[in-house]
């Protein structure tokens, strides 16, 4: 390893606790740490104690985000030159004072008007490619969110560095997991599983309908509801799915190896962390066809549903199934690619390249 990097990161994302964007930050600064690097993890709080083992907690406490990013994280950095400000979540301070770099994740809210909140629409609108030109470097999670970064706001020359799959996503007795599940959870089998906040961009409309179909499978959500999520979640237990809104990362693992499939509907994503994980974990996944980077990760290693029909995913649904073995073995070899120390090394390459320049 090169000479130790200072990097300070704007981490108020690590407050939620369900997330890609929050994993993503977890599992780097994580990596980081471990290597030898020094973490500060600053937060818009009070008090606040760092989740990420050898990092250091930075609460740093002003009232509203954005003068915080504007003053407080700027003075901060003035005081204690780090090497590099890493913004995670993609919104950095008007000056920094120091080389910064930020991390794009998706594009939803441009390309999908009213998915999201207004307050996060127009951030997309002003602040993020405010931000994203500033930068020193750009990092974008796929080629496909890096075409958008470039024809939406003309940055180019972004680094493209995925996203990650932590170790406890394997294989393993899928027959003992379908026990667990229904003794645990009381979940039908088989089963269909969908992970992920509900909300109108992850699709699920056409998912809810396949399942009212009496396909033979139950629909398994695991997630919370985001923005317009409780209609979903009324449409899905009509149809009779099964809601588990509270499920840590080892519960969820489980749940991965007993499903016998993993949808993702979506209608777009930036990288595509669910199906990584489902691939890892030896299960067949159905996709949906151009949703931004879902048939770049996945590739030829799930099933690809074109049509927004609920018969279209009842039947992409029994191919997976079908196609078990098949899918399974090219998963489990795409998804070897995507591990947190590697994508932790080429973060820290673009982190050192900004802070060299």
């Amino acid at each position: 390893m090169t000479d130790p990097l200072h990097i300070a990161v704007d981490a108020n994302v690590l407050e939620a606790d369900w997330g890609g964007i929050p994993k993503h930050l977890h599992r780097v600064a994580a990596e980081l740490a471990a290597a030898g690097d020094r973490i500060d993890l600053l937060v818009n709080l009070r008090h606040w104690e760092s989740p990420v083992p050898g990092a250091r907690a930075v609460p740093l406490r002003l009232r509203g985000r954005g003068l915080w990013r504007d003053l407080a994280v700027p003075f901060w950095a003035r005081r204690h030159r780090p090497d590099v400000l890493w913004a995670p979540e993609t919104v950095l301070p008007r000056r920094s004072g120091v080389p910064t770099v930020v991390t794009v994740h998706d594009l939803a809210p441009l390309i999908f008007p009213n998915s999201k909140p207004p307050e996060v629409e127009r951030q997309f609108a002003t602040t993020i490619p405010r931000s994203v030109r500033s930068a020193t470097r750009v990092i974008c999670v796929s080629e496909a969110t890096a075409r958008e970064v470039s024809t939406r706001w003309g940055v180019e020359g972004a680094a493209v560095v995925g996203n990650g799959v932590d170790d406890r996503f394997a294989p393993g007795d899928a027959e003992d997991e379908r026990r667990w599940a229904s003794a645990t959870f009381g979940i039908e089998e088989p089963f269909v599983l969908h992970v992920g906040s509900l909300e109108p961009r992850k699709g699920l409309d056409v998912l809810i309908e396949a399942a009212a179909r009496d396909p033979g499978w139950q629909l398994v959500l695991a997630g919370q509801p985001g923005y317009q999520g409780e209609q979903i979640l009324a449409a899905a237990r009509a149809a009779g799915a099964a809601w588990l809104p509270e499920v840590d990362d080892d519960a969820l693992a489980r749940l991965y190896r007993a499903a016998h499939a993993v949808a993702v509907p979506s209608l777009y994503e930036g990288f595509g962390i669910v199906p990584l994980e489902a691939m890892a974990s030896g299960t067949p996944v159905a996709i949906a066809s151009n949703a931004g980077a879902l048939g770049e990760l996945a590739g030829d290693a799930a099933i690809e549903v074109a049509e927004r029909t609920g018969e279209a995913w009842a039947a992409g649904i029994a191919q997976a199934q079908e196609r078990r073995e098949q899918l399974v073995a090219k998963g489990l070899e795409r998804a070897g690619r995507h591990r947190w120390p590697r994508v932790a090394a080429a973060v820290r390459k673009v982190l050192r390249e900004a802070a060299g320049g």
